[in-house]
């Protein structure tokens, strides 16, 4: 079974990803003249890091034998890149220039002259990087748990008799 810190955390970036799918998915459906790979990476990054981060972590606390630390850190390593990868690269397309100024948003690609998709592409980027925050604090605590668990997570390891023996022992 996962912590309570990392269900929480899980249950705070399924709203952020959730929004974000929200948010990308409407600049992919409005596009005027081509798709943008960076708003359909964003897409991407979405549904994978709900589908191995929020989804996989429902039968991940009921079935201890899907819970390998190894694959939990994996995933939330994945994620972490993927997030931070999505985000910059969106904010790249963008240039996060005022909304309001016209010559920018007919100029960019991603706006494509419309206030509208420029609000939807900012609000986008800082979801992505707040979603990115919370997965580095994921994969710490993931690194964590495999060091001190080990790679598949057996979690009741025997230690070595070290020390007084007792009087059992003699």
């Amino acid at each position: 079974m996962l912590s309570i810190l990392d269900n929480s955390l899980r249950a705070l970036n399924f709203a952020f990803l959730v929004i974000i799918l929200g948010l990308t998915g409407s600049l992919a459906a409005t596009h005027k003249t081509h798709n943008n790979p960076q708003v359909n990476f964003a897409i991407f990054t979405a549904a994978f890091g709900l589908l191995f981060d929020s989804l996989y972590a429902i039968p991940a606390n009921f079935v201890s034998a899907l819970a390998w630390p190894l694959l939990i850190a994996v995933f939330d390593f994945l994620n972490f890149v993927f997030t931070f990868a999505a985000a910059t690269a969106l904010a790249v397309a963008i240039r996060t220039h005022s909304c309001t100024n016209q010559d920018y948003l007919d100029g960019n690609t991603v706006t494509q002259g419309s206030t509208d998709r420029c609000r939807k592409a900012q609000a986008s980027v800082a979801f992505l990087y707040f979603s990115f925050f919370i997965f580095l604090a994921k994969l710490g605590l993931s690194l964590v748990n495999l060091i001190s668990v080990g790679a598949f997570g057996s979690s009741s390891r025997r230690t070595g008799n070290v020390g007084v023996p007792t009087i059992s022992q003699v």
